[in-house]
């Protein structure tokens, strides 16, 4: 126990520092990287570094506050809009799965379990559950997984800054009042859709308890520095230390692999949201964010960081979390094979 706390304790202030950094260096979303960065750099470096899961789960309700503070009473006449960014969300995540396996299954070396499972673009916990009970390499499962969201972290900050010109939303001032009812909403709904066994149980009910609070009138604002810069720094050590036990060997042997993967995965989303942004007038890194393949609390974080609508990123990532959910089944039938390949 005591081991543990003191490997958590050495986490929290590697991320702390290293978001320190990355903000004092001007980077996009610094809090976030420096973060990742440092607890990424100490966990292939060796050092035990630790997690909990109590952790990661309180991340996930502050991220859900953070979304669901976005939303206003306007969402409901907005959300119609949404429609068609919603069904082109679909079509893009089914285009990934089918796209990215098939062609890593064809020009790589991995089998073609692995790489639909490689592939997969969500619910990663699921992803390596099913991992272990079919014939396919679990390690590569875990660790292309692993690079493909590291490096969508780092990529869209840099992407979502760069759009000069792209509407960004500006929100002036905090209602600590309506804060704290949505903090109290927010662990409230967290408890019963875990009670419930929900997918993503805590991120889904603290958005739904914090939006039921915004939507009936009490509109938060701007959310505290200090509770924003927390929430980068927990996000960042609990991306950081997904790497922990695993050696830089390995990642590099898996890199090409993982890059070809994020690089299929980014011109198939690509093709699918720039049409439906300018259909729908939509900014188009708005639209990336929404429609990136993994990481539903970190895209939201990066919305919010450089001024984008996290309610709007927020919202379609919950639609991809369920939507992958519920064909996750199907696909597992069209796509695994139970014999050896």
């Amino acid at each position: 126990m005591d081991t543990h706390i003191s490997s958590t304790a050495r986490t929290l202030a590697l991320a702390s520092l290293g978001g320190l950094v990355g903000s004092a260096a001007g980077l996009p979303a610094g809090w976030l990287l420096g973060a990742i960065g440092a607890t990424l750099a100490a966990s292939l470096a060796g050092f035990r570094l630790h997690y909990p899961g109590e952790l990661q789960s309180l991340v996930l309700v502050l991220v859900g506050i953070s979304i669901g503070s976005s939303l206003s009473p306007r969402f409901f006449s907005e959300a119609a809009s949404w429609l068609p960014s919603l069904a082109g969300l679909m079509v893009a995540m089914l285009t990934i799965t089918f796209t990215v396996s098939y062609t890593l299954a064809r020009l790589t070396k991995l089998s073609g379990n692995t790489s639909f499972l490689s592939a997969y673009p969500g619910h990663m916990v699921l992803i390596l559950q099913t991992a272990s009970q079919y014939p396919c390499n679990v390690p590569q499962v875990t660790m292309i997984q692993s690079i493909r969201l590291l490096f969508l972290v780092v990529l869209f900050p840099l992407l979502a800054q760069g759009a000069v010109g792209e509407r960004v939303h500006q929100v002036q001032g905090t209602h600590y009042t309506a804060l704290a009812l949505l903090v109290l909403a927010a662990g409230l709904g967290a408890a019963i859709c875990q009670r419930c066994r929900l997918p993503a149980a805590a991120l889904l009910g603290a958005i739904l308890g914090a939006a039921l609070v915004s939507l009936s009138g009490f509109e938060v604002g701007r959310l505290p520095t200090g509770l924003k810069v927390t929430i980068f720094i927990l996000t960042g050590a609990m991306i950081g230390t997904r790497f922990t036990d695993s050696s830089l060997g390995r990642m590099a042997k898996l890199l090409p692999v993982s890059c070809f993967s994020v690089a299929l995965t980014l011109l198939a989303t690509s093709a699918i949201a720039f049409p439906i942004s300018v259909a729908a007038d939509i900014p188009f890194t708005q639209l990336l964010l929404a429609y990136a393949p993994g990481g539903a609390e970190v895209m939201a974080l990066i919305a919010l960081a450089v001024g984008h609508d996290a309610g709007f990123v927020g919202i379609h990532h919950l639609a991809r979390l369920m939507f992958m959910a519920l064909s996750f089944p199907l696909l597992l039938r069209l796509m695994i094979s139970k014999s050896s390949d």
